[in-house]
């Protein structure tokens, strides 16, 4: 009798923990998408800000050879 409650115990343990895992899993997974979105929108933004700002004339097809 004494193995059978132990054993029903360690189960009921295991279940519990296995349980917990998933859901800490779970959370983990929807901070790190959370944290994937923000860093898309703040690139996104950072793109926008960089198209919206002026460049002179010649920027990009230019080399400077003596640097």
């Amino acid at each position: 009798m004494i193995n059978s409650v132990s054993s029903d115990t360690s189960l009921a343990s295991y279940a519990t923990g296995s349980s917990n895992r998933a859901v800490m899993n779970e959370i983990s997974m929807a901070i790190m998408k959370q944290t994937m979105d923000q860093q898309k929108a703040a690139g996104q933004a950072l793109l926008e800000m960089i198209k919206q700002s002026p460049m002179p004339d010649g920027t990009g097809s230019l080399i400077n050879i003596g640097a």
